[in-house]
């Protein structure tokens, strides 16, 4: 980028009475991330030094420093020798584990994340109705024959992978891949105890309806299964 370029881009941040100066740097992560999401700063974009960043900001350096290590943790940026900072490309499974770097199951977490499943899975469920591949099938069956000795908890986590991925929506998928580690503390939860027959009962309904192509019928059941988990969540939390 030209040096006219990022005069245009930056601009110097608000003052806010209410914190402190040491806390500026969270205003400039709030401006340099607006103006990758706008699309102002691309993949592969150079970002100015610490010194124009601090004049373009009207802060000293040590917030644009801080912002800056803070970026490069959450993969937003990266330092590349005899270049500079360098915008990179996101990867969003990789920044949502990083955001939510130690999360841990509890009450409310585990009922908001069944909710979060609750909007993206019956949807990505249906999709896969019209968009698996015979191979994307073959995966989702399966995983309802895995090995005995296969914990319960990885037999369901392969199942919902395997259906994620055969509606071929890629953010949809790394946003799933996110929610992985999380997805396994829930299920080592909330399956102690249940299904000794194996699998859910609810896997094979979905599968033959992905099958025949039956959307709807798909949806529904995946709805089905997310919302008897849930109230299965709920039970066992408010137990505890």
């Amino acid at each position: 980028m030209s040096k006219e370029k990022n005069a245009l881009a930056f601009k110097a941040i608000e003052r806010d009475t209410s914190i402190s100066s040491d806390k500026y740097y969270e205003k400039i992560i709030a401006e340099i991330s607006d103006l990758i999401i706008s699309g102002a700063l691309s993949p592969g974009d150079k970002l100015p030094s610490e010194r124009e960043l601090a004049e373009y900001f009207e802060t000293s350096r040590v917030p644009v420093r801080e912002a800056l290590k803070i970026l490069g943790f959450l993969g937003l940026v990266q330092y590349v020798p005899g270049k500079g900072m360098i915008i990179r490309h996101i990867e969003v499974s990789s920044l949502l584990s990083k955001v939510f770097f130690g999360m841990s199951i509890t009450q409310d977490t585990a009922i908001q994340l069944m909710d979060i499943r609750l909007l993206l899975e019956p949807y990505a469920t249906e999709q896969a109705a019209k968009n698996a591949t015979e191979s994307d099938l073959e995966q989702i069956r399966l995983t309802l024959h895995e090995p005995s000795t296969t914990p319960v908890a990885d037999q369901s986590i392969d199942f919902h992978s395997a259906v994620i991925h055969a509606s071929h929506n890629v953010l949809l998928e790394e946003i799933y891949k996110f929610l992985y580690s999380l997805l396994r503390q829930l299920r080592e939860a909330n399956l102690e105890g249940r299904y000794d027959d194996g699998p859910y009962m609810f896997h094979g309904k979905i599968y033959e309806a992905l099958k025949n192509r039956q959307g709807v019928s798909a949806r529904y059941l995946m709805q089905a299964h997310l919302e008897e988990e849930k109230a299965h969540s709920f039970s066992r939390f408010s137990n505890t």
